[in-house]
């Protein structure tokens, strides 16, 4: 909740810009499909926080397959990080 103040919901989205950061790394160094569970699980709450919706649906669905013991296939959260990224960056620009 911002209420309303530009200045907080800049202060949100500019965190979760560093939170993507961090969420990509934590993909790449996660060694078995119970830490890859973890990461994913992390940044669906973080994305849903923010009203990214999308991603966070694209999230709990490879975090379904990671508890299930596979390796999710993260193309369509790959694909709704680029376009929550895209959108971050328009909204910096405005």
């Amino acid at each position: 909740m911002t209420f309303d103040d530009p200045d907080l919901q800049g202060q949100i989205l500019e965190m979760f810009e560093e939170q993507i950061d961090e969420f990509r790394r934590g993909l790449q160094g996660s060694s078995s499909a119970e830490v890859l569970k973890a990461v994913l699980h992390r940044f669906k709450g973080s994305a849903r926080g923010v009203g990214a919706f999308a991603l966070g649906d694209a999230l709990e669905h490879a975090e379904h397959e990671a508890a299930g013991g596979q390796v999710p296939v993260l193309v369509t959260v790959e694909a709704c990080l680029d376009a929550v990224s895209a959108e971050l960056q328009v909204l910096r620009n405005s």
